[in-house]
């Protein structure tokens, strides 16, 4: 793999860890959507480096 695939992977991790503390913790929906959303670019991004 890839320096930037693996980038965007651990990037993709760490945002749906985030994410998912957010929403155990009870934050606002939209902040956990930003946070999701961000989590699931970064792994159609690593996905895609992965991939080319």
């Amino acid at each position: 793999m890839d320096t930037l695939t693996l980038l965007c992977l651990l990037l993709a991790v760490t945002l749906f860890c985030a994410a998912w503390q957010a929403w155990r913790i009870g934050n606002e929906g939209r902040d956990v959507t930003l946070l999701g959303l961000g989590s699931g670019m970064s792994a159609v991004g690593a996905a895609t480096a992965w991939l080319l």
